[in-house]
Parts: C-alpha cells; structure tokens; sequence
C-alpha cells in the first residue's frame, strides 16, 4: 500500500466533522470479508453510473452502505459510555441518526466515484476480525481505505474504517467524548437533529 499522505485527509475530514464542532461460523460458500468489500463497492460503482435524483441516489447509498457497514455496531462503539442509563427511545433516536450522518457525511463521499478503481491487498486476521486493506484509484486521486471486519448473522460488515490510517469510528468518538464533557445528551441529539435537518433541506431545495 502508498505511503501515508495528509493531503487525503480531507475526504476524511469532510466525513468526520459530524456536529461542525471544533472540540458465528458460515459455510464454505459464504464469501471472504474481502469479497464482501469488493461486492459492496463494485454496487457502489455501478450506482454512481445510474441515472438518479440526489434523494434516490442518497436511499440507494443508504441501503448499500447497510451491506457493507454496520453503522449500528459503530455508533455504540463510538459514543461509548454515553449511552448508559438512556431511555431506550433516546437510544435509539442516536443510532437513528448517527446512522444517517454517518452514510450522508461520509459514506457517500467514499462510495460515490465516477469510474473509480479498488485495488485489494491480501487480508490479514486478527482474532475475530478480518482487516482488507483496499486502495481507491480515481483519475484525480488515490487513498487508502481500510475495513475492519467482523462477521455479523453470517455476514461481514465492518465496524471500523481507516482512511489513510485515521479511524472513522475514533474519530467520531473524540467529538463525542469533547461535547459530553460540558454539555448533555439532550444537546448532543438536539445537534445531531439540526444537522441531519440541514442535509434534508437541502436535499429538498
């Protein structure tokens, strides 16, 4: 894989800017995590091809993103301790919409190239996790993505993302962490739901 290259981390950041905030066993049939990546992004691609409105090119992301990720997994990862003691409602709305800014913020940044190329490296294991080590090729550009992967109900999905070795979910994490230190849950949502009211309007304009 290419040397480490900070000029990429926009991409990333454009991602990971959330709040706009400064502080079991398969079967031998079943596919490697690394098919599953390159299935994933092989949709991806085709999809950037189609011919679609932004609101059914964003719910077509969004449902591929779901094979791909498990923005779920990830959002509890991400708030950590946050969630303790929350009324399941509350629960549930941050996962909601986490889920939503994850795939809006970033995922379609990441995914939706016009003629991009994926290139895989040899996936490694590492206990319970398979890593796939992937580079995007663009005419413009190219960085390297990796997946952490874990199988979920015979699937894999993964639960992290590195983009140039800088971790997706630790990323969200650090603003999280920054934001619960002086402010409550209720701003933490009350944030989340002002941005995602941001993409949909704008969507809709």
């Amino acid at each position: 894989m290419r040397e480490y290259r900070p000029r990429h981390l926009g991409v990333l950041a454009a991602g990971i800017v959330l709040l706009g905030l400064t502080a079991g066993p398969t079967s031998a049939m079943a596919p490697s995590a690394s098919d599953a990546v390159r299935q994933a992004l092989d949709s991806a691609s085709a999809l950037g091809s189609r011919e679609l409105s932004r609101p059914q090119r964003l719910q077509a992301l969004r449902t591929m993103a779901h094979t791909l990720v498990d923005t779920r997994a990830m959002g509890i990862r991400a708030i950590g301790t946050g969630l303790e003691g929350r009324p399941q409602a509350q629960r549930e709305e941050f996962l909601d919409l986490f889920d939503e800014l994850i795939v809006r913020s970033y995922l379609q940044k990441l995914l939706l190239f016009r003629n991009p190329e994926f290139r895989f490296s040899q996936e490694a294991a590492r206990g319970d996790v398979v890593i796939v080590h992937t580079e995007v090729v663009t005419p413009k550009d190219s960085y390297d993505v990796t997946y952490e992967m874990h199988q979920v109900d015979g699937r894999w999905l993964a639960r992290n993302i590195f983009v140039e070795g800088v971790s997706l979910m630790s990323s969200y994490s650090t603003q999280f962490e920054g934001l619960l230190r002086d402010r409550s849950f209720d701003d933490l949502l009350d944030l989340m739901r002002r941005k995602v009211d941001g993409f949909r309007n704008r969507d809709a304009a």
